[in-house]
């Protein structure tokens, strides 16, 4: 069989994007609007990512057999032809990555040069044959000159495959992401928000002034049910501007604490959540509340409209990576929806902060429910975020910004 003459790589690689992505035009509307893009994009980029070729250094197989070759018959005064006595060599090699990349012609690729083999997709072998004459002294050498001198030939050629094939891969979430955030929101606007209930989450106009954060009224915004079998359903939750107006108070809350450390100093958890909780109320128009009983538990910080929980926050004293993954897990849990949005509120002593931020920024990373770490912050020392998911529910995805409060004296008892 001729290799590499099947077209161009490039054409093959395009219409390998294209199926990719009319298939993914057949994913019901119940599955897009229930995934998140990040892992519907990861999901199309594995199934277009293309594995390089490369073949084994050596033959595992081989073997010479007896054959024989019409030649013209040098004698014969009439232009005859006889029956030359040969040997015909073979050896296999083994090879991994994507056969089809031996049947399209890289950009740069050999010319003028027949690259003969037999290709076994199922054994994922490659055999290559040379012929030697039976009337001369068969030498070793030279014949295994011949055959590693048509290996070679694919060799070359899979190497020119590799730049085109490494750049394809490169470029795949570039080319698929905006085709799933094309259609994730074609069918939302079929979807029309118009019938979805308010969220009564709203800025208060006599918020407190040094509160850093804009005064809008928050909306309404999609997100999904946990179960996949379930129908798609439009649910309460807050917008990434709402949830980043949360983050913004909490935020100032806590470098007030810093900048003001008799404010904080010698209280508990439960006494800073609740100066925290002040700000949230004196911002926000809603059921702000402390000491909320939700799905498995009684959470700090909680934004609640009717029996949807659409903010959580956590505040914890660090005292140790295994009582941090214990939070995480008890955050978790206080989340019966998915897509939704919280924040895990650590209070560090001044000594070694910058240390322990590091140690929670590895231990979020070490917990079985990290997918992957999120937008930066601008501030990685007050602020980290990552997306969460579950070990039974790997679709559900979670957002959570761990604050980092430095303050002058921990409690001398806390929860």
């Amino acid at each position: 069989m001729e290799l590499f003459t099947r077209g161009p790589l490039s054409n093959y690689m395009a219409n390998r994007v294209r199926q990719v992505l009319l298939e993914f035009e057949k994913v019901s509307e119940d599955e897009v609007l229930r995934r998140s893009t990040d892992d519907l994009v990861s999901d199309l980029v594995r199934r277009a990512r293309l594995t390089p070729l490369e073949i084994g250094e050596e033959p595992i197989d081989g073997g010479v057999t007896e054959g024989t070759v019409e030649v013209p018959d040098r004698f014969s005064v009439y232009g005859g032809s006889v029956r030359q006595p040969i040997f015909k060599v073979h050896a296999v090699y083994e090879f991994s990555g994507n056969a089809d990349l031996l049947h399209y012609t890289p950009q740069t690729s050999l010319a003028f040069v027949s690259i003969q083999a037999h290709v076994d997709t199922r054994e994922r072998t490659l055999t290559v044959h040379t012929t030697v004459s039976a009337h001369e002294r068969l030498n070793a050498s030279e014949t295994r000159q011949a055959f590693e001198r048509e290996i070679g030939y694919i060799r070359t050629n899979a190497g020119h495959a590799l730049r085109d094939v490494s750049s394809f891969n490169a470029g795949l979430e570039a080319r698929i992401r905006p085709a799933v955030e094309r259609r994730k929101e074609l069918l939302q606007s079929r979807r029309d928000l118009a019938g979805a209930l308010g969220f009564p989450l709203r800025k208060r106009q006599d918020a407190p002034l040094p509160v850093p954060v804009n005064r809008k009224r928050i909306g309404l915004a999609r997100t999904t049910h946990t179960t996949p079998r379930a129908p798609y359903r439009d649910e309460p939750a807050l917008t990434e501007a709402q949830y980043e107006d949360a983050i913004a108070v909490v935020k100032s809350t806590i470098l007030a604490m810093e900048r003001t450390p008799s404010v904080a100093a010698h209280k508990d958890e439960e006494q800073i959540r609740d100066l925290i909780l002040v700000q949230l109320n004196g911002t926000f128009e809603g059921n702000a509340t402390g000491e909320t009983f939700v799905k498995s538990g009684k959470t700090d910080l909680l934004v609640q409209v009717e029996d949807r929980h659409v903010f959580v926050g956590e505040c914890k004293w660090w005292t140790g990576e295994k009582a941090f993954g214990a939070a995480i897990d008890q955050l978790l849990g206080y989340l019966p929806w998915r897509d939704e949005k919280a924040a895990l509120i650590v209070f560090i002593k001044q000594k070694d902060a910058s240390a322990i931020v590091e140690k929670a920024d590895g231990a979020v990373r070490n917990h079985p429910a990290f997918k992957r770490v999120g937008a930066s912050s601008g501030d990685p020392r007050l602020r980290r975020n990552f997306i969460l998911g579950q070990p039974d529910d790997p679709e559900r995805e979670i957002k959570v910004a761990v604050l980092f409060a430095v303050l002058a004296a921990a409690p001398e008892s806390g929860k």
